[in-house]
């Protein structure tokens, strides 16, 4: 990866790290809803499953075209 280093840990953790190595986040397999799915942590008690993270790239894609 260019940005990011992924460090998976078992089969439902993968850590996410800057290339200084400073710890952002996490992937984890958890249930939402009926599914299991693949979700972002931010922190301990925020998640954004994929559809999110679609939402916010399209939003910080806009908010960068955006002249001031």
């Amino acid at each position: 990866m260019k940005y990011l280093r992924f460090n998976k840990k078992g089969k439902n953790v993968v850590y996410i790290k800057n290339l200084e190595n400073t710890p952002l986040g996490r992937l984890e397999r958890i249930r939402v809803g009926a599914w299991m799915s693949w979700v972002l942590f931010l922190n301990p008690r925020c998640y954004l499953s994929a559809s999110c993270q679609d939402e916010v790239r399209e939003k910080t894609r806009k908010l960068n075209g955006v002249k001031k």
